[in-house]
């Protein structure tokens, strides 16, 4: 009969957070933009625990309420021209296309021997 062994694990003992760490902690979940949840689970605090240090900071007058962000706008975009990229024809299955700097094409066609498309390729360089 085989043996089972169990390793009991406990819950982690309770952790103690200064006042500059709990002003931390809500002043980065008050943030514009920030996520509390994103914010408590990097600190492993619950979600209840930040709004709690919130309210208590909050009443204290510690922290102030984060400004609201501002609404949506419309801002001056210029447009410039797409580059002009040569259109190539589509290629079969298998052949393979080198464009060299100077703009010349080589087309291999399978089976490419490796000799051979190594000495294009040198050629280019």
């Amino acid at each position: 009969m085989a043996t089972r062994i169990m390793e009991m694990v406990g819950p982690e003992p309770r952790r103690r957070f200064s006042e500059d760490d709990k002003a931390r902690i809500v002043s980065e979940a008050m943030m514009p933009g920030a996520s509390v949840l994103e914010v408590a689970r990097r600190h492993r605090v619950c979600t209840s625990l930040v709004y709690r240090w919130r309210r208590t900071l909050l009443r204290d007058g510690v922290a102030s309420e984060a400004l609201p962000l501002p609404g949506p706008a419309f801002i001056p975009v210029e447009v410039a021209g797409a580059p002009m990229v040569p259109h190539s024809e589509p290629l079969g299955p298998g052949v393979v296309e080198v464009v060299g700097p100077a703009g010349q094409r080589i087309r291999l066609a399978p089976p490419i021997d490796a000799r051979v498309l190594k000495t294009v390729l040198a050629g280019f360089a």
